[in-house]
């Protein structure tokens, strides 16, 4: 009887240690897990399998690094990713790190390269942002005239003959010349008085002769350059009715007075205008070597308001309101560079 008892408790604490041995299976496990997992943090659940991209992977084989694939996926927008894997990344990727890089140009940025592939790709840059890539007047577009002081009237954008600038109010008689009568837009006017004024103070005189014109008489204008000089000569110091920037009522000319010189540029008053005008919101709008993006000659007496953050900028810079429109207005400073 005693050696029965002393059988049953033997399979019961058999039974017990095998119950044991296997519930304890599970935790061994997971111990075992837990220490490797220690010794390779690296391995945790948590951590997120990264797999590149299909465009990734092909920009990877065409000898893009890490960081220049990073940088052409944060600037081309998927629609113009296919771009990047057709082209060559020598002549694409020194495009799109140029300062005012347009994603929506990038296609006829590297056409126009390939057709001029002399130029520098800054001059690229520019040339097809101020639309130059074209010959003046051709595909033209309807400029927004909703924009004030940031409108723009060039050999590119033009208004229709309904357009009269904004807020337009007649000009004081003692600031014009000859007793004409003269309208600008309201906030142009209001900055005019004050460099008017504070130049005064400095001992500089001028006046203005001439502001907004009416598309109607900038047809005669230009009519009459054209019948004296023919249409060739007379296109790179008049614009065609429509394209004035005269039409935005933001646009001026300028003489010294008294009258000391036909030359503007080698008055008096323009050595203070030139240097100070910026200060007030208005640029030479026609500057000196730009002729090639204007489409005009340099015209030093010829201001025009923008304002004054653009006015320093292009002071700074040395670019051209075309350029300043295309990049910070049309486009919204896509690289927030001011």
């Amino acid at each position: 009887m005693k050696k029965k008892r002393k059988m049953k408790k033997k399979y019961k604490i058999t039974f017990f240690l095998v119950i044991v041995l296997i519930c304890s299976i599970p935790l061994f496990f997971f111990l075992s897990k837990e220490n490797k997992q220690k010794e390779n943090p690296t391995e945790t659940k948590d951590t997120p399998v990264i797999n590149e991209s299909a465009i990734e992977k092909k920009l990877k084989s065409l000898n893009y690094t890490k960081e220049e694939i990073s940088f052409v996926l944060k600037e081309v927008k998927e629609e113009n990713q296919d771009i990047l894997l057709k082209e060559e990344k020598e002549v694409v990727l020194p495009i799109i790190k140029e300062t005012y890089y347009i994603d929506d140009y990038l296609e006829k940025y590297i056409t126009y390269y390939k057709e001029n592939s002399d130029l520098t790709k800054k001059e690229i840059i520019t040339r097809v942002n101020t639309h130059i890539d074209e010959p003046f007047y051709t595909n033209t577009i309807e400029t927004d005239t909703t924009l004030g002081k940031f409108v723009l009237l060039n050999k590119y954008y033009h208004a229709n003959e309904t357009y009269q600038g904004k807020d337009l109010i007649k000009v004081d008689s003692q600031y014009n010349l000859y007793g004409s009568e003269f309208y600008l837009s309201k906030e142009c006017y209001h900055a005019f008085l004050k460099m008017y004024e504070d130049a005064l103070e400095a001992g500089y005189g001028f006046k203005i002769n001439s502001a907004y014109r009416s598309y109607e008489s900038q047809v005669k204008i230009y009519q009459g350059w054209v019948n004296k000089d023919g249409q060739t000569l007379a296109d790179t110091y008049s614009a065609r009715a429509g394209f004035s920037e005269h039409q935005t009522g933001y646009a001026f000319d300028v003489r010294d007075f008294p009258f000391t010189n036909d030359d503007y540029s080698k008055t008096k008053s323009f050595t203070w205008v030139s240097e100070n005008a910026y200060k007030y919101g208005f640029i030479i709008r026609f500057p000196k070597d730009k002729e090639y993006i204007t489409g005009y000659q340099y015209e030093p007496w010829h201001y025009r308001y923008c304002g004054e953050e653009c006015a320093k900028y292009i002071h700074d810079t040395g670019i051209t309101f075309e350029e300043y429109y295309e990049y910070f207005i049309k486009y919204k400073n896509p690289r927030g560079l001011i």
